[in-house]
């Protein structure tokens, strides 16, 4: 399980408090600001672009909270498979910071950071700013727009919640944009809403930089485009992982019913450098949750065979292969090869690896 620490949620209550008064912070008042803010989100987003101290509270002292550790599977992975950027200070551009969740999630995995961050709104880059700074007093900032300003030569660029928000001509220059100002090791890391609009939106942006010839680092273990997700309109791939909140925040996820123990996301990695998440080519992504019924365990794996069930039978479980049955969603399984086109069935020895840990059993 991942964890926000407390230090974290702190010093985005003391941002907060400093740059909108108690007021705003009041839990009555939070939460219809929170709730409020979700609704736009998720089914009234002709009023993302509302603005005001109780939105831009919520924005700090929950949802940053809750979106920071998010940047850290990315992260994680990339060190894992010694892909992380190895220049000291690490120079970040979070582009479209906001609060800060990004750089927040990121400087608690790395300490020797440089970040620059950009948006368009100065109010909540005060407090990204401030808050960072409570960690690392290495972070400058610059009002701009997202789809115009000019990016810094850097190693990593991080982008939350900022391409949903674009339609897709200006999310791909976007993209292509922050690809151009890394260093030839360096990455890009995309994050983005679960919904199924914003991660549809975000596989099509994955189809179109591998059609420029760009190399996806992760989620996937599929080299291919399409996405196989795109095929079905009611498909698409998301990560649910497990999250513990500090305190107040998760407090004020009860009070709103708004998480459930749940980090949900979808995400993009991209680097300049091929390199595959897992070197085995017959490595499958887990994309679904498990599903459990008498004398089978099945889940739908993603590779470049497509996107299908892997079925592990009663009668072909082995101490071989029973790591299936504790594989979960965003986790990687190898797989032998075996026949079928409508699911996989696992008869043999598997290899299960968690990328953003590089634990392994099998």
């Amino acid at each position: 399980m991942w964890a926000v620490p407390r230090e974290l949620e702190d010093a985005l209550y003391a941002a907060a408090r400093a740059a909108l008064g108690d007021a705003q912070l009041a839990t009555a008042q939070l939460t219809r600001a929170i709730v409020d803010r979700s609704e736009r989100y998720t089914s009234d987003r002709a009023r993302l672009a509302v603005r005001s101290d109780g939105d831009l509270a919520a924005r700090a002292v929950f949802w940053t909270v809750t979106d920071a550790m998010k940047v850290c599977i990315p992260v994680a992975e990339l060190a894992n498979r010694g892909a992380l950027p190895a220049r000291r200070p690490l120079r970040v551009v979070d582009l479209g910071a906001g609060c800060g969740a990004m750089s927040l999630g990121l400087v608690t995995m790395v300490k020797d950071v440089e970040i620059t961050a950009i948006d368009r709104d100065a109010a909540a880059l005060a407090i990204a700013a401030a808050a960072v700074r409570t960690f690392t007093p290495s972070i400058t900032t610059r009002i701009g727009d997202v789809t115009k300003a000019a990016l810094p030569p850097c190693d990593l660029v991080v982008m939350g919640t900022v391409l949903n928000e674009l339609d897709e001509a200006a999310a791909l220059a976007v993209a292509l944009r922050a690809l151009a100002a890394i260093a030839e090791d360096g990455a890009v890391i995309v994050i983005e809403p679960a919904l199924r609009t914003t991660s549809r939106a975000l596989h099509a942006i994955r189809d179109a930089l591998i059609a420029k010839g760009l190399t996806i680092f992760a989620p996937c273990t599929r080299t291919l485009a399409p996405c196989p997700a795109l095929a079905d309109p009611d498909d698409w791939c998301h990560e649910d992982r497990a999250l513990a909140l500090p305190p107040r925040t998760a407090e004020l996820a009860r009070l709103t019913h708004l998480r459930d123990g749940g980090m949900k996301f979808s995400y993009l990695v991209v680097r300049k450098q091929p390199l595959p998440l897992v070197d085995d080519p017959r490595a499958w992504r887990l994309v679904s949750a498990a599903r459990v019924a008498k004398g089978k365990h099945e889940i739908i794996g993603c590779s470049d065979r497509g996107r299908i069930p892997l079925r592990l039978l009663k009668r072909n479980r082995t101490p071989e292969n029973k790591a299936l049955e504790r594989a979960d969603r965003g986790e990687v399984v190898v797989v032998p090869d075996e026949p079928g086109d409508e699911r996989v069935e696992i008869t043999g020895a598997i290899t299960r690896i968690d990328p953003a840990s590089r634990s392994r059993d099998g």
